[in-house]
């Protein structure tokens, strides 16, 4: 497998709209620069085709700068905005393409697509928590997670329909895709113990604001006291926002031996 990480920030993205932080106003500055962020994607090229994870509302712009072909295939982990959004930017595609696109997520975001994503010509396929569905030579299991607090707190795990993060095998390697969360419960946690890597959310990673009034996400020092437990060779962050105001390289020397903080267009080979 390979992985390129088309989007590696967070719902805001770096620089934030209207925010003139450290970070966000040398991202400005250097917009080629690793601190320069968009929302979260990440292709995924097996054996035999690509697909993304997550389809980001920066997709036409990432598309056009990492030159991403078309794509029959987006496994969403959730309808939240940064996550999901994104399919309404290839409306006119689609309706170019000779075959549907393909949305694989939980029956929550199935809903939320037939809602608020009626007009576009795709189909969605319904993934049931740890049933594995097998694609271009690589193997995909739903990852249930807890993430909606409001909503999913008091849910048995094997009930959850709305956030799924999702382990990825072929040939023998192991990667997990952990997209938001607060808690994962035992059934995951067997399911992505010592993989090749952890690609986990890093939302609010190192800093604790927003950590009473955002109960949806891990904050702080939790994230790698977590991540460290899971016996992964590498730990690779998804979502990094400048929560921090720490720049690519003050974030990456903070971090553990073995974790990674990616940026826009970096390529992880297995």
């Amino acid at each position: 497998m390979k992985l390129t990480i088309l989007g590696s920030g967070a719902w805001e993205g770096i620089p934030a709209p209207f925010c003139s932080c450290a970070v966000c106003s040398l991202a400005t500055k250097e917009p080629e620069s690793k601190n320069n962020r968009t929302r979260p994607q990440i292709l995924v090229e097996g054996k035999s085709g690509r697909f993304l994870l997550e389809a980001s509302p920066d997709i036409r712009t990432q598309s056009t700068r990492f030159n991403v072909l078309s794509i029959t295939d987006f496994f969403v982990s959730h309808w939240h905005f940064d996550h999901m959004y994104g399919l309404h930017e290839l409306l006119s595609w689609m309706k170019r393409s000779s075959q549907k696109p393909t949305v694989h997520c939980s029956i929550g975001t199935k809903e939320v697509i037939e809602k608020e994503f009626g007009y576009l010509p795709l189909k969605v396929n319904v993934l049931r928590p740890l049933e594995p569905f097998t694609i271009f030579g690589v193997t995909i299991t739903p990852l249930p997670v807890y993430h909606m607090f409001g909503r999913d707190n008091e849910v048995p795990w094997e009930s959850l329909q709305n956030a799924c993060g999702y382990l990825l095998e072929s040939d023998g390697v192991k990667v997990v895709y952990l997209a938001d969360y607060y808690r994962i419960p035992q059934a995951t946690l067997q399911k992505i113990q010592n993989a090749d890597a952890i690609i986990a959310d890093g939302t609010y990673l190192l800093t604790n604001e927003y950590k009473d009034s955002k109960p949806n996400h891990m904050h702080g020092e939790d994230i790698l006291h977590f991540t460290s437990g899971l016996g992964a060779k590498t730990v690779y962050y998804h979502s990094i926002s400048h929560l921090t105001r720490k720049t690519h390289e003050e974030f990456q020397k903070a971090m553990p031996a073995s974790h990674v903080i990616p940026y826009d267009g970096m390529e992880i080979t297995f």
